[in-house]
């Protein structure tokens, strides 16, 4: 893993699921900029992700529709989109934080669960405002 060039320790990184994705939008709330204080740098999503989001943006409507479209943006405009080869997307996003050491920020309690038995650091949106990392 790389170094931070102004400071000693390694670049902290993320692996971002669809959900926190949409709540960008939806409950404007400034996630890239807020991990980006935590010292976070790099942020990931498997491919699968932008592959939902793809899919939210022709299925859903209004309010949703535009949710999913942003994130899609949001994505190519912040994120590395990295190929998985896994049976599905949760699979996707577990594997892709394990094999690079990166945190995962989600909301799906499910998720960060499977996470957390993995012994993958997991983040998330609290009280719909702020990103909490679990360290």
């Amino acid at each position: 893993m790389e170094t931070d060039r102004g400071r000693n320790d390694k670049v902290r990184c993320a692996v971002i699921d669809t959900n926190v994705l949409m709540y960008i939008f939806l409950e404007k709330i400034d996630v890239f900029g807020q991990l980006k204080d935590l010292g976070f740098r790099r942020f990931f999503v498997p491919s699968m992700v932008v592959e939902e989001l793809k899919r939210l943006e022709v299925s859903l409507t209004g309010k949703e529709r535009r949710a999913a479209r942003f994130a899609l943006n949001l994505v190519e405009q912040m994120c590395e989109v990295v190929d998985v080869d896994a049976a599905g997307t949760d699979v996707a996003l577990l594997d892709l934080a394990k094999s690079s050491g990166c945190v995962l920020i989600t909301n799906d309690k499910r998720l960060k669960k499977r996470a957390a038995e993995m012994g993958i650091t997991v983040g998330y949106i609290r009280e719909m405002c702020r990103v909490d990392v679990e360290e």
